[in-house]
């Protein structure tokens, strides 16, 4: 006779056990829906008014996993990932310049043994990197289109953001893998299609942006360049409507390009004046992030130089300028003169 209220209890305990995980699972995805639209509307232009980029990282590779954990009970942030993940990979670049600012003070000392460690850093780094960036491509390909085909339906500015913001997390991605020597295996065909899905983008609206990324692509892959184009006429167009417009990605990319084809002397000059501009010009107060990042990355490229000719890098307040300029004729005046 016991048997079946114990039945009906163990069924009613089970409904309402299900209930409760229910429950939580409309919770959880009330939360992260609104948790997700948060980040969209307010955490992101926050981010990228910011110029603190210690702040920014820390920011980005502490909220990320866990909002992206909300894609296991609601809609994935495809979004978001796109930007996310180009900046955490951008943060873990930091490390690969160290490493390799190590390898070349290595080689200026004569240690082969402390350059090869450096240098083997230096790699497991930008495949970190690669791997990082790779998924911000494919996040852009999950919320919008893959690249390459025909132009996705891109309705406001924020979602033309959105997708230069991806090709240039695939951009570098092939970049940073190739300097790594493939361990991130990113197909080396999206080159192309990052080229065609630049076109989907009104340059000028985009600071020279997406020519400059053609440009780069034409000038780093070789076989690419079409017969009818001159891609450094249009790279030189591009720094041009960057430093006009105050976003300096360009020059990035210009100095890329420059210092693999080895023309050290071009990458001096523009390093020099993007220093200039940053002092003169007036900053787009939406987009500091994007400009400081930028400037991170030239600095870098100006620490290659000074390392590789001194053995450190460049010395603080000389950003623009470089140990084989000639030295300006100072008239020195004794003290005695002015007693």
């Amino acid at each position: 006779m016991l048997k079946k209220p114990r039945a009906y209890v163990a069924l009613i305990f089970l409904g309402l056990w299900a209930v409760l995980l229910s429950g939580c699972s409309l919770l959880y995805k009330g939360t992260g829906n609104t948790l997700i639209a948060y980040a969209e509307d307010e955490a992101v232009p926050y981010i990228l008014a910011t110029g603190d980029i210690n702040f920014s990282c820390a920011m980005v590779e502490s909220f990320a996993p866990f909002l992206f954990s909300f894609s296991r009970v609601s809609h994935s942030p495809d979004q978001l990932a796109i930007l996310f993940y180009l900046m955490a990979g951008s943060c873990t670049e930091f490390k690969a310049w160290e490493e390799e600012l190590r390898y070349l003070r290595a080689v200026y000392a004569g240690n082969p043994v402390a350059a090869r460690d450096a240098r083997i850093a230096q790699q497991r780094y930008l495949s970190q990197v690669a791997h990082t960036q790779w998924q911000g491509y494919k996040a852009l390909a999950l919320r919008y289109a893959e690249p390459g085909g025909e132009c996705p339906l891109l309705t406001n500015d924020n979602a033309e953001f959105y997708w230069l913001m991806g090709l240039i997390s695939g951009l570098q991605a092939l970049l940073n893998d190739i300097a790594s020597a493939g361990d991130a295996h990113v197909p080396l065909d999206i080159g192309a299609k990052i080229g065609r899905a630049v076109r989907c983008l009104n340059n000028d609206k985009w600071w020279g942006v997406p020519e400059a990324i053609q440009a780069s692509l034409w000038l780093s892959i070789p076989g690419h360049q079409p017969a009818d184009k001159q891609p450094m006429q249009i790279l030189h167009q591009a720094l041009q409507t960057g430093s006009q417009q105050g976003i300096t990605i360009s020059h990035v990319l210009a100095v890329q390009v420059h210092s693999g084809l080895g023309h050290t002397e071009k990458v001096k000059q523009i390093i020099r004046q993007q220093s200039q501009a940053k002092i003169s010009r007036t900053e787009h107060p939406g987009y500091q992030l994007l400009n400081q990042m930028a400037y991170l990355q030239m600095q870098q490229f100006s620490d290659r130089l000074w390392t590789a000719a001194t053995g450190s890098r460049t010395p603080i307040g000389e950003m623009g300028s470089f140990w084989d300029d000639p030295v300006e004729h100072i008239d020195i005046i004794e003290i005695d003169d002015i007693l």
